[in-house]
């Protein structure tokens, strides 16, 4: 059994500076039973060539160390760490550090040795780079992800947590945040640090492991109390959804997502044109304000809401009597968000529809800048995910952000040479998770039916209107039918059923309305949309009730597979953080288990979960809220299309290892095209 004492010892740090001594660390990384694995590395990026003046050093490994455990380590009985200098000044390996380290990768591959480290991802990313060996499937735990399930809202860092799980002090002696820092480390310092990296990795592994009941001492082991049935179910959490999406998104992140430039460029030049043209326009409409201002330039200007000459021409608009202020920020100044100027400009504001416009280019533009400057030189993107920071357990992505991409610059991305890519959305699933979950008689019954849940609301809607209408007017109402229901009150209907699924009120879901949908209801309509909801979805009020109090009972609430999400601040802090609390305790089981599903079938495509087989000629790409991208043969894309959709359709099976009996069908809706979001090859559905 390992203690919670520190006794990680110098003298087991074994250099590697001959070929001996690597030939001695490869027999003993074929006698290890996993594998604990630390880059330490000039930067963060993989690919950067040095010629960045944010980032003037080229991407280099410095050093790898390897924690070796067997099946007779032990605190008392340590495990032997492996130090091998690379690209440091210092090391002797200097002049063929890159075979080096592609001869340790290569080795990983050949004997199948599963991987552990603290952010996989980030280490197998590099190594891939650097030796184009892909060790991702071989990844079998990853502390941070691990620590993000046991809390996730305290910090995953191994040198924040371990410390105080452990009682240690901490080792992160040196700053390697600027470029090149690894290598100005003292080599043995640098070793030394790294060997604690691992050394503590393994440790952190081993107990994580232990408390969820995975480990070979706790595996057989029945769990007592809550406590306890929590954690079991995190270790079948972490078995069956965390762990595997830790290798598909490493996957993802190497391959990339391929840009067009050329477009992008035209793109990006079009939007800045926009911008600077309404920015022009303005200025002619208000001369008076440009006197003494300095002169625009509208390749670096920012329109966002906040900015300085967004606030400027808002306030000029309404000085002109062209703007009215109708909303305030928490800080009590003039709000101009999207609602407010939508509502403006459909009651006439030509200035407020300028104003939407403009922001909206340069929205664009940023994302547009943004690509050009993560572009490899491969020609591709290649995004970080974050399946261990988002506390509601949904995926987020940075470098770029390829979660919020607007449909119409999608096209950005083409498929490559030969190959086609194909969009797999999951349909309505956040409605689908909340029918599950609430148990809402009417929605579970819609669904079983193959109803459309929007026109079935759209229709209640449109009944409580005539009712009204017939009262007031002292007549007999009409009985409407489905018959009645347009494509615009269909999408009343949907706003409604995205927007109050979560305890939305009538004033935030006419914001909602008007901001994500273009629907504009007066107070009045959305008070009466908000009545039609829950009288429609019964179940749904007492649902939300039922979430609400067992937070503030607990503390946290639970998924249907066992993700917590703890929510300490509905005990104390502002009304308003009690409130957001309350929110979060209905949002967060949907949202999380929604994720949790795309996860689970990303990874059944990949081929990552237990038992799995990759879907052959499916070649992940991205991943997006609740679909999934697949990049495969022009000439087989329908084959792979249908695999991957029953694979899809076959989540409730792998659910159900979890003790979850989903019984609500899914649905799945795909379209192929040459570039991302197209479908000019063809749609399929499932």
């Amino acid at each position: 059994m390992i203690s919670d004492q520190d006794t990680f010892d110098p003298a087991t740090v074994a250099w590697v500076l001959d070929k001996q001594a690597i030939q001695d660390l490869d027999g003993a990384i074929e006698a290890a039973e996993e594998v604990v694995v630390d880059l330490e590395t000039t930067g963060p990026d993989e690919h950067a060539t040095g010629r960045d003046p944010k980032w003037p050093c080229q991407a280099r490994a410095v050093l790898v160390s390897f924690t070796l455990p067997d099946s007779g380590s032990s605190v008392e009985n340590p495990p032997t760490t492996w130090a091998v200098p690379l690209s440091h000044p210092d090391s002797p390996l200097l002049g063929n550090w890159r075979a080096v380290l592609r001869f340790l990768w290569q080795r990983l591959v050949q004997y199948k040795k599963p991987i552990i480290n603290q952010n996989m991802k980030f280490d197998s990313r590099w190594g891939y780079a650097m030796t184009g060996v892909d060790v991702s499937h071989q990844i079998v735990w990853d502390t941070q992800s691990g620590a993000h399930l046991l809390d996730e809202t305290s910090s995953t860092k191994l040198k924040v947590r371990v410390p105080k799980v452990f009682g240690i002090e901490r080792w992160d002696d040196f700053d390697l945040s600027t470029p090149g820092a690894a290598e100005r480390v003292p080599l043995f310092d640098l070793g030394l640090y790294a060997a604690r990296d691992t050394y503590w990795t393994w440790r952190w592994a081993d107990r994580q492991r232990r408390m969820m009941f995975l480990h070979p001492e706790t595996r057989d082991n029945q769990p007592e109390g809550p406590e306890d049935v929590e954690l079991y179910r995190l270790g079948k959490l972490a078995t069956w959804v965390a762990m595997p999406m830790v290798a598909t998104l490493t996957e993802i992140e190497q391959r990339g997502m391929l840009l067009d430039v050329e477009w992008t460029r035209r793109e990006l030049a079009s939007r800045r044109n926009e911008a600077d043209t309404l920015h022009r326009e303005l200025a002619c409409r208000y001369p008076e304000w440009m006197v003494d201002e300095e002169p625009l330039d509208p390749q670096n200007a920012s329109f966002a809401p906040t900015s300085k000459w967004f606030i400027a021409w808002a306030e000029a608009a309404v000085d002109a009597g062209d703007l009215r202020v109708t909303s305030f920020t928490d800080k009590g100044r003039p709000q101009w968000n999207k609602a407010v100027l939508l509502r403006q400009a459909r009651m006439g504001s030509e200035v407020a529809q300028q104003l939407l416009d403009l922001r909206g280019h340069t929205k664009k533009a940023e994302y547009l800048a943004s690509w050009l400057d993560h572009v490899k030189a491969d020609g591709r993107i290649h995004t970080t995910y974050h399946a261990a920071r988002v506390i509601t357990g949904r995926l987020s992505s940075e470098g770029p952000n390829v979660q919020q991409i607007t449909a119409v610059l999608k096209e950005a991305f083409p498929a490559r040479p030969g190959k086609v890519i194909i969009e797999l959305d999951y349909s309505q699933i956040e409605m689908r998770v909340a029918a599950f979950v609430s148990r809402c008689p009417v929605m579970l019954q819609a669904f079983a039916d193959g109803l459309d849940l929007h026109k079935l609301l759209a229709l209640r809607i449109l009944q409580l209107g005539e009712d009204h209408a017939a009262k007031a007017e002292d007549r007999e109402p009409k009985i409407l039918t489905l018959d009645d229901v347009t494509p615009v009150a269909r999408q009343a209907g949907k706003s409604a059923n995205f927007g109050l699924l979560f305890t939305m009120g009538p004033y935030g879901f006419q914001q909602y309305a008007e901001t994500v949908y273009g629907l504009s209801f007066t107070i009045e309509e959305a008070t009466l949309i908000h009545h039609a909801f829950y009288e429609q979805w019964t179940g749904i009020g007492p649902w939300h009730t039922k979430m609400i109090s067992r937070a503030r009972a607990t503390g946290q609430v639970t998924s249907p597979i066992g993700r917590v999400r703890r929510l300490p601040e509905i005990h104390g802090g502002s009304p308003e953080r009690q409130a957001y609390a309350e929110r979060a305790a209905v949002n967060a089981p949907v949202q999380g288990f929604g994720s949790d599903i795309m996860q689970i079938a990303a990874a059944s495509i990949a081929g990552t979960l237990p038992g799995s087989e990759r879907v052959v000629g499916a070649e992940l790409i991205g991943t997006v809220h609740d679909s999934i991208l697949v990049e495969a043969d022009a000439d087989d894309w329908e084959r792979v299309a249908r695999e991957c959709i029953d694979r899809m359709l076959g989540v409730p099976k792998i659910l159900a290892k979890l003790g979850c009996d989903f019984d609500v069908p899914l649905a799945v809706e795909g379209k192929c095209g040459s570039r991302w979001g197209l479908a000019d090859v063809g749609v399929v559905h499932g």
